[in-house]
């Protein structure tokens, strides 16, 4: 083959293509070469390849490494400019086995390894969206979800910096939650958005369409202080809305400025969305708390009511129902029970004589022993409280707690005469706290006994009348916890 043709073969191949001596000096190239390389082939022949294509200050270390190793070929990849090549390195050697030349076939692989490279982003990012779901499962408030989605944004998407910030109005946006920025850089992010009103009204919280800015191609003079400020060369501004209110826009900063491709606009404009979706809940479950929490208070109040209107009948034992509450729920917490069933246990004990209600109060204000008639209409105050109790929703069984506080564990309670496991556990609390708080203070037929003697009599019936592990309780508040009526 004469070597006019081989030179035509060659320059119609469209990687570059050169052939060095063993002093690493260009002797052959083809066009593509020549066109790499910006030279002619009289400017290019005969000077060190590294001068010439791909520049630098010496061989490739894979040709370094062949030329002068004795392997007959390397691989290697290196950068020119903007450009990535792949260089296949061939050795060709004389009939001895001497080095002639070496052979260089150059592959620009830009767009492979901008494919690869975009492909790894894009996995990353999915891989980030679903650490933001987590987040989102487990965030407790909105600051606490927006501050944490951004960290996942830094810290797994390789973003630079990330800015959530909430504002019910264009230009009036603070910051939520930040990564990647210091206090006053994330103030810095909301106040340009401030600066650009109409701007984020139009574009980001009107329309919803996302802000891209590439700091080479901005001229606006505050975006490009800010922009080099915060060491990004390309951002994006997301808004997220929910209902048609707009709550928000999450600002994300890169390094590149190639880093917002519409592929990962998707994807983020899709992470806005459970940002979105997510701070809608948070907002949603705090309303119902909210109300929950009223209606506790309500009540708390309605309860409260009732309870008084047995103290002004009864003006003895005003503050008893409350002190027996706070006893009771005091045993049922050293007993390790749980709030919600010491919440419940406290409402019963507010309520529990609610019954005296329909009792003669000459009877409950009677400074002379009650007859047995007498006595046998006060018995009758635990079936009364539960007649009235029972047709208010309660979310604990506080009729049925005031209907056996007199109780007995061996039966001789009234007024069902129930027996051990049959008397629920917050009734045979109540029923300590009640005889303790009783005998302790004074009533109109006789002085107050003081803690101690009650203490006695709760501990004397232990096991008969009263549950012991109660007793037990009860005793280890007031020996041990300092605790007082």
């Amino acid at each position: 083959m004469s070597p006019d043709i081989w030179h035509r073969m060659c320059d119609a191949i469209e990687d570059p293509i050169f052939l060095h001596d063993p002093d690493y000096r260009v002797r052959f190239a083809n066009h593509a070469y020549f066109k790499a390389a910006g030279m002619t082939p009289a400017e290019a022949v005969g000077k060190f390849y590294w001068e010439v294509f791909p520049r630098g200050d010496g061989p490739l270390p894979g040709c370094r490494a062949t030329h002068e190793g004795g392997r007959p070929e390397s691989s290697e990849e290196f950068t020119a400019g903007e450009r990535r090549f792949l260089s296949r390195g061939f050795e060709l050697r004389d009939a001895q086995g001497t080095a002639q030349y070496s052979l260089h076939v150059l592959r620009d692989i830009t767009a492979q390894r901008q494919a690869e490279d975009h492909v790894a982003r894009i996995q990353r990012l999915y891989r980030t969206i679903s650490r933001c779901n987590q987040v989102l499962v487990r965030a407790e408030d909105e600051l606490a979800l927006s501050g944490e989605m951004c960290r996942v944004l830094v810290e797994h998407g390789e973003f630079k910096s990330a800015c959530a910030m909430l504002g019910p109005r264009a230009g009036h946006v603070v910051p939520a939650g930040w990564a990647g920025l210091n206090v006053e850089e994330a103030r810095l992010v909301a106040e340009v958005g401030a600066q650009r009103a109409e701007s984020i009204e139009r574009d980001i919280l009107g329309q919803g369409r996302p802000d891209l800015r590439r700091l080479e191609d901005e001229n606006d003079p505050l975006l490009i202080e800010t922009m080099t400020r915060l060491g990004v060369a390309a951002s994006a501004a997301l808004p997220f809305a929910a209902n048609g209110d707009r709550l928000g826009v999450l600002w994300v900063g890169s390094e590149r400025a190639d880093c917002f491709a519409e592929d990962v606009i998707d994807l983020l404009t899709e992470l806005v969305g459970d940002l979105a979706y997510g701070i809608t809940n948070l907002r949603g479950r705090a309303e119902r708390l909210g109300i929950l929490e009223k209606l506790d208070h309500s009540l708390d109040h309605a309860v409260a009511a009732i309870a008084a209107t047995v103290e002004m009948r009864d003006p003895y034992t005003a503050g008893h129902q409350r002190r027996v509450a706070q006893l009771a729920a005091a045993i049922a917490t050293e007993m390790g029970l749980p709030g919600e069933q010491v919440d419940g246990l406290r409402m019963a004990g507010i309520v529990h004589d609610i019954g005296k209600v329909r009792v003669p109060a000459e009877i409950l204000a009677s400074p002379a022993k009650l007859s047995d008639a007498e006595f046998a209409i006060i018995r009758t105050h635990p079936l009364s409280g539960w007649e009235i109790l029972k047709v208010i929703d309660f979310p604990w069984p506080v009729a049925e707690i005031v209907h056996q506080h007199h109780e007995r564990l061996d039966g001789s309670g009234y007024p069902r005469g129930l027996k051990g496991e049959e008397i629920l556990l917050e009734a045979r609390i109540l029923a300590v706290a009640d005889v303790v708080e009783a005998m302790a203070t004074h009533r109109p037929y006789r002085p107050g006994f003081g803690v101690f003697p009650a203490l006695q009599e709760v501990t004397r019936n232990k096991g008969r009348f009263f549950d012991p592990a109660v007793v037990e309780a009860c005793l280890r508040l007031f020996m041990e916890r300092g605790y007082e009526l």
